[in-house]
């Protein structure tokens, strides 16, 4: 199956899944659009913007030792057909700033740290042609942590300006992470 229908499918189920989750184990839907590779941390080399699609989990309370954090599943999917991601982690969000432009409404800081699966080059010669517009990840399954900074509207609504890294933190023989910037929009249900 090629990337794009895999993602289309994935994303197909995860909305399918809020309706009769919205009660139980989904408690967020994101949708959000990254500049792919930016060049703000290490070197742009892909093109493309990525479209993306994630699901929250409500807390996970067996987990209060490091602060009920909720498990993030989702994909990427970039538009110029380089590296797509389907990744999953933990996020932990922190409010603060509550009721500042009106009742119901708070900033929030919010940390990631996961796993990522990718659809792009592993371990690309530096003199092939394909150095020049690939990043080489130095396997498929590699590390993806976030970080945002968002602004929650009211009980149900919220944007964030996310930002996230892939690499394989040094492991493999080759390690040029990607970083994405951009805004992600949630739904709580």
């Amino acid at each position: 199956m090629n990337r794009l229908a895999w993602l289309g499918a994935f994303a197909v189920a995860l909305l399918l899944s809020a309706p009769s989750q919205a009660s139980g184990f989904l408690e967020e839907i994101r949708l959000g659009i990254y500049q792919h590779d930016t060049g703000i941390i290490g070197k742009h080399k892909e093109e493309g913007i990525d479209y993306a699609l994630e699901g929250l989990t409500r807390p996970i309370q067996p987990l209060w030792f490091i602060g009920t954090p909720r498990l993030v599943y989702g994909g990427a999917w970039n538009s110029a057909g380089q590296t797509s991601q389907i990744y999953v982690g933990i996020d932990k969000q922190l409010d603060f700033l509550h009721g500042t432009f009106m009742p119901g409404d708070s900033f929030f800081v919010e940390g990631t740290i996961g796993g990522v699966w990718h659809s792009g080059k592993h371990d690309l010669p530096d003199n092939s042609p394909e150095a020049a517009h690939w990043k080489s990840h130095g396997g498929s399954f590699l590390f993806r942590p976030g970080l945002a900074l968002g602004y929650r509207i009211n009980e149900h609504w919220s944007v964030a300006a996310s930002l996230n890294h892939i690499s394989n933190a040094n492991l493999g023989s080759r390690n040029e992470g990607s970083n994405n910037l951009g805004i992600l929009i949630g739904w709580k249900l």
